[in-house]
């Protein structure tokens, strides 16, 4: 599974405050994240230290634009926010890659999480600013 956060604004994006991230107190960390994780614990340095499983799946894999969504409902156009509008957004972009990659006569990409932690990361920027305050939480 390929998690999805969303984020606001525009250059740069910032994490959505309703948007959530972290560290799974479930699930250990995938090979493929163990360089990332590892990278973004030594820069956290003892920031926020004992307030999260470093040992932990770190998540969302990659966030997009999750607010100001128009859709209508009932015949009237609504604004909306959400992950529920990230994910979609996401996923579009994949179904055209995949589009293309059929086109040529390619392999869809499949299971993603690999090939972003890796040479797929270069297609993408890090988040680094932003509110994430679950449970009344900094």
């Amino acid at each position: 599974m390929t998690s999805v956060g969303a984020t606001t604004g525009i250059n740069p994006e910032t994490a959505a405050d309703f948007s959530s991230g972290g560290f799974s107190n479930y699930f250990g960390i995938p090979s493929y994240q163990t360089s990332a994780v590892a990278t973004y614990l030594k820069a956290l340095g003892s920031t926020n230290s004992g307030k999260y499983n470093a040992s932990g799946r770190g998540f969302p894999d990659v966030a997009t634009q999750g607010t100001s969504f128009e859709v209508v409902v009932d015949g009237s156009a609504e604004a909306v926010d959400g992950t529920s509008c990230a994910s979609p957004t996401f996923a579009s972009v994949i179904a055209l890659l995949n589009d293309r990659l059929a086109a040529a006569g390619k392999s869809p990409l499949g299971f993603l999480n690999p090939f972003l932690y890796s040479t797929g990361k270069r297609a993408l920027n890090d988040v680094t600013s932003g509110s994430n305050p679950g449970c009344n939480t900094n």
